[in-house]
């Protein structure tokens, strides 16, 4: 089983798709091996930027990718431990700088995915060659009859389809079946294209994949495919016609196994965090704007664990891979879940940390909240998306302006940090409602570990995408803003009257900003920078990557995600020191005089690019 690229914000992890999967397998006595082609994918970019300098022809020079490219190609050592193991997860300082590397391989898919794919493509020829340098001829060999792909986001969709195919173009007598809620979302007329414009593609699996995929690997061992007997799944018959079985009721989630990941694989990362599967569905399921609760068809629209069963569980991971960072995969964990769980975790003494998704719940009292932070509670992932009560009353969210900022006054009392995510223009917020709720959650930005900011996309697969008029959208295209979208296949092209487009883009633009501000305040030091005229400084050249470009430079720094634009002028001042050698205030008055040189050290300082010269350089010149 194969978990393709691009799942940036994966890269240091294992995703657990497919290990709860072979897990399932192996309890049925069918034997499995996983590949984690996401990370590979991660590596492989790594080499390219080393072995091209830093010169990758999908990314752009200018770019944020362009500058990670540079500098990775010097400083890799930074996102590897001293045990070679990958160091570019959520926690590390220079993770996010392998996201960058990655985002133009990042493809939206839109209708074009469905149809002939164009192999001249830029990225599409970097995926062939990653693909071809996989080695997959000896990882499938003769033994395999079955390559399942789960494809759980949008922008592995590509990726996917292009796997399928040279998985085919092997010649040998395998099965290539996609499953994940990328395609289980998916319209089922934009699935007949892609069953029909990509044969390689055998049958798709929709909705819970256990039962569907171990009755198409008994089929493939036994050498008898008919994947029209197969609840669940998409296919073609003979005659070219497309079919979407009805899916029959997912498993039991009770009696699941624990998720069979991968040791070897876990071995090379740094900061390995395991993932245990809470429920299926969410217990509010209300909310309009959302699709999750669309993935299970066929089975109660909500499937939660047993609490003493789901810390049976963690504390059998723990023995077994030694780990003791966990995320518990929920739309949402329920409070009386939460409490039970925390008791026994404390009872046990499981001494694990953890996080989860949770929603703003008047049950999640501060007594609750304290609880859950003394039983190793990490953060909670909280979709508040807005304060307005009268928006959040419209898209049916549980919780009202004042609970949400009860939840964030109680987190913060009791020490418990939160990641939130902002819906900055859900339907009908208008501009003046958009700045009131991001004054709201900027006075609470100190109890917050960070903000994912999602400018609204109606889905055709929800309640607003299925019914936009009584939510205050018209149905047309869509002035595009916000550059968030990663599937664009399941988006309604709308419009929301609320907000003008030069209006709506000014919100994204403040929202990001303050989303920015908190999710680098870990890694942007206070300023040690003094007026000082003889106190000796150096550039933090083994953080810097530095372009020069028509007689200007630009100067990013990748710890502190700061990048600014040194003009013609002031790069004589800095070009001594572009090999990290010491300078004082005074030097720079005196070669450039005091407005100039008094400029360019409080941009330098500003931007985190000084540091004490006493800190060794490392022995990296910056320029490119």
């Amino acid at each position: 089983m194969a978990f393709p690229p691009l799942v940036d914000t994966n890269f240091g992890s294992f995703y657990p798709s497919t290990a709860a999967l072979a897990a399932f397998l192996n309890q049925a006595g069918i034997p499995s091996e996983q590949a984690d082609l996401n990370e590979e994918f991660a590596l492989w970019l790594l080499d390219q930027a080393r072995a091209q300098g830093g010169r990758l022809p999908e990314v752009g020079p200018e770019t944020m990718a362009g500058a990670a490219a540079r500098w990775l190609s010097r400083s890799q050592e930074r996102v590897f431990d001293s045990d070679g193991r990958h160091d570019f997860g959520p926690d590390s300082p220079y993770g996010y700088v392998v996201r960058l590397l990655s985002t133009p391989y990042l493809v939206d898919p839109d209708e074009r995915v469905l149809g002939p794919l164009d192999h001249d493509d830029a990225v599409v020829r970097a995926y062939n060659a990653f693909y071809a340098q996989a080695d997959l001829r000896r990882r499938i060999g003769e033994r395999v009859s079955l390559v399942g792909i789960s494809v759980p986001m949008g922008p592995q969709l590509l990726p996917a389809l292009l796997l399928a195919a040279h998985v085919k173009a092997l010649g040998l007598d395998v099965r290539v079946v996609l499953g994940g809620p990328a395609v289980s979302l998916m319209d089922p007329a934009d699935l007949d294209r892609l069953l029909v414009h990509h044969p390689h593609i055998d049958c798709v699996v929709r909705f819970d994949g256990e039962q569907p995929l171990l009755a198409l690997a008994e089929q493939t061992g036994r050498g008898d495919w008919q994947p029209a007997l197969v609840p669940g799944v998409s296919h073609l018959d003979g005659d070219g016609a497309t079919h979407h079985n009805a899916p029959a009721p997912g498993p039991d989630i009770n009696r699941l196994p624990p998720p069979l990941y991968p040791k070897e694989v876990l071995n090379r990362l740094a900061a390995p965090v395991l993932a245990v599967t809470q429920a299926r569905g969410c217990y509010w399921g209300k909310c309009d704007y959302c699709d999750f609760i669309e993935l299970y068809d066929g089975s109660p629209p909500f499937r939660g664990r047993r609490p003493d069963g789901f810390v049976d569980e963690l504390a059998t991971l723990v023995d077994d891979f030694g780990v003791s960072r966990f995320t518990f995969i929920t739309e949402s964990i329920p409070p009386a879940f939460a409490r039970r769980v925390c008791r026994a975790l404390i009872d046990r003494n499981l001494r694990i940390s953890w996080n989860s998704f949770a929603m703003v719940d008047r049950r999640f009292d501060r007594e609750l909240l304290a609880l859950m932070a003394e039983a190793g509670c990490e953060f909670l992932v909280v979709g508040m998306e807005t304060t307005i009560t009268r928006v959040l009353e419209l898209v049916h969210k549980s919780a009202d302006r004042e609970e949400n900022l009860r939840f964030l006054r109680d987190a913060r009392e009791v020490g418990l940090p939160l990641i939130i995510n902002l819906i900055p223009d859900l339907p009908t917020t208008t501009y003046d409602e958009a700045l009131r709720a991001l004054d709201d959650v900027q006075d609470f930005a100190d109890t917050l570990l960070s903000v994912s900011v999602f400018p609204f996309e109606a889905t055709r697969s929800s309640n607003v995408g299925r019914n936009p008029e009584r939510f205050g959208l018209t149905v047309g295209p869509a002035v595009q803003t916000s550059g968030q979208a990663q599937y664009a296949l399941n988006h309604l092209q709308n419009v929301d009257p609320a907000m003008t487009p030069e209006q709506r883009a000014d919100i994204h633009r403040r929202y990001r900003e303050f989303a920015e501000k908190v999710n680098s305040r870990r890694y942007r030091p206070a300023p040690t920078a003094s007026n000082r005229p003889d106190e000796l400084f150096r550039l933090a050249v083994e953080d810097l990557d530095v372009l020069e470009l028509e007689g200007a430079m630009v100067c990013t720094n990748m710890r502190t995600r700061e990048q600014i634009r040194v003009p013609s002028k002031a790069v004589r001042i800095l070009r001594p020191y572009l090999d990290g050698a010491p300078f004082t205030m005074r030097q720079l008055t005196d070669h450039a005089g005091e407005r100039a040189a008094g400029s360019l050290f409080s941009s330098l300082t500003t931007a985190g690019m000084l540091t004490g010269a006493a800190t060794g350089a490392g022995g990296h010149d910056a320029r490119q």
